[in-house]
């Protein structure tokens, strides 16, 4: 029973340093993942990244394309869901951890979708990183600081969240 008790324990750990490191895990709806991936702009060949990936709904819609795909996850549940899906998509690779510890200077595409509030964080992390030319695409909040990097804002209907894509 100690053991049921410690793992319960690891996993709601997990999903308390998700919550406060950037945000909640909160699943993006199916059709929010085809508006991303269209804004996006995906190629064949392209290195995409999803930071906070979830069940890892856009890196499997990242591959469609011929594209290689990572996730990083820190919650355990969603993680282990990921990476057992990961073994039946070619060219998906999910792993366990903080990205913001993951190197993203291959990266073409990036995904996030986070509080605004680690904002800060993640822009240093981008702007030491990607290359010129890296898209990323954002679910519900804009990036303020890049106003001037915005190519486009998908317009939403009244039920649905705004989805920004940037250039480097």
């Amino acid at each position: 029973m100690t053991i049921v008790y410690i793992i319960v324990f690891l996993i709601l750990l997990s999903a308390v340093v998700g919550s406060l490191s950037a945000a909640p895990w909160v699943p993006t709806k199916g059709k929010d993942v085809g508006r991303m991936i269209d804004l996006a702009n995906i190629k064949s060949g392209d290195k995409v990244y999803d930071l906070g990936c979830g069940d890892g709904r856009l890196v499997f819609a990242s591959t469609k394309g011929g594209a290689k795909a990572v996730g990083v996850e820190i919650f355990v549940l969603p993680y282990l869901y990921a990476k057992i899906r990961s073994f039946f998509v070619p060219g998906s690779k999910i792993k366990y951890g903080n990205f913001f510890r993951q190197d993203i200077t291959d990266a073409d595409v990036v995904f996030i979708f986070l509080m605004e509030k680690s904002y800060h964080k993640i822009l240093d992390k981008f702007n030491k990183e990607l290359k010129p030319g890296a898209r990323v695409v954002i679910y519900c909040w804009p990036i303020k600081e890049w106003e001037d990097k915005l190519i486009e804002k998908n317009k939403p209907r009244e039920v649905d969240l705004p989805i920004y894509s940037y250039v480097v």
